[in-house]
């Protein structure tokens, strides 16, 4: 663990991962990667396919154990017990999954009630229902949906969430010109507002520009020194 030029020595990252190691079947995939981000940075992960970005990301959000290493979220160990830790972080996958059985808006409302969060979180809801395009599609499932349409679905339960860290998974592929120059600006505003971002990516995102990016290649991860996706 060490201390960033974007925190102080008196303040705990969001995110501080550090030595965590991954593989499948007794063959590693990656190995003492570390990973730490502050309030308000922006992190983009890169690397070849198959360099295991996809595992390291549902690491950092609980959704699968590393097989070593430790993974703390603003200062807490991440164990999978703590529901606020949980509720702190937001992770949208490259292929987000829905219920069978419930629509759009009714997905919102779930997430709204699970996580005690009412009032003007669903006029924020609405808002980017009708910006992202998809407010006439609220009452249909998602099932029926483009794989674009999931995808914004899936960024607004994120965004509605108000994360301390926001984790997202080549968010951009599926997604118009439009609504890539309308989630850049939403991340923005995310930052602004104190949020973490790590997300890999292939492609820039409009008016986004990282404070770091790390570089997940042969197993081990190194931050690249001046900014490009090609580096």
């Amino acid at each position: 663990m060490s201390d960033t030029d974007s925190g102080s020595v008196d303040e705990a990252p969001v995110l501080d991962a550090y030595d965590l190691a991954s593989g499948y079947a007794g063959s590693p995939v990656w190995s003492q990667v570390d990973v730490t981000l502050y309030a308000g940075e922006v992190a983009f992960l890169v690397g070849p396919n198959g360099a295991g970005k996809t595992t390291l990301l549902k690491c950092l959000a609980g959704w699968m154990n590393p097989t070593a290493g430790e993974v703390r979220i603003c200062g807490e160990r991440m164990d999978g017990a703590s529901g606020a830790l949980r509720t702190a972080i937001s992770f949208v996958p490259d292929v987000p999954a829905f219920y069978d059985d419930l629509t759009a808006g009714e997905h919102i409302e779930f997430v709204l009630r699970a996580r005690r969060l009412r009032g003007e979180r669903h006029a924020e809801a609405e808002d980017l229902l009708r910006r992202f395009g998809i407010w006439e599609a609220r009452d249909a499932f998602p099932q029926s949906f483009s794989r674009g349409m999931r995808q914004k679905l899936a960024l607004i339960i994120a965004l509605i969430n108000h994360p301390r860290l926001l984790l997202l998974d080549e968010p951009t592929g599926p997604l118009d010109p439009a609504s890539r120059e309308l989630l850049g600006a939403l991340i923005r505003s995310a930052v602004d507002a104190g949020t973490a971002v790590l997300m890999s990516c292939h492609h820039d995102l409009p008016g986004v520009t990282p404070d770091v990016v790390f570089k997940l290649d042969q197993g081990s991860v190194c931050e690249v020194k001046g900014y490009g996706l090609g580096a």
